[in-house]
């Protein structure tokens, strides 16, 4: 149920190699998986 509220991917806008979020904004990762302490996170340009 958990990936219908918070999706597991995200765009976020980068601008002239600076992450633009608003004032209030921020980034993060939740893990809800305790059951495999390794994890990946993979990163995808658009150029």
């Amino acid at each position: 149920v958990l990936p219908a509220l918070v999706p597991p991917h995200a765009t976020l806008p980068v601008i002239d190699g600076r992450l633009e979020l608003g004032t209030w904004q921020s980034v993060c990762l939740v893990d809800t998986n305790t059951d495999n302490p390794e994890r990946r996170v993979r990163l995808s340009f658009l150029g």
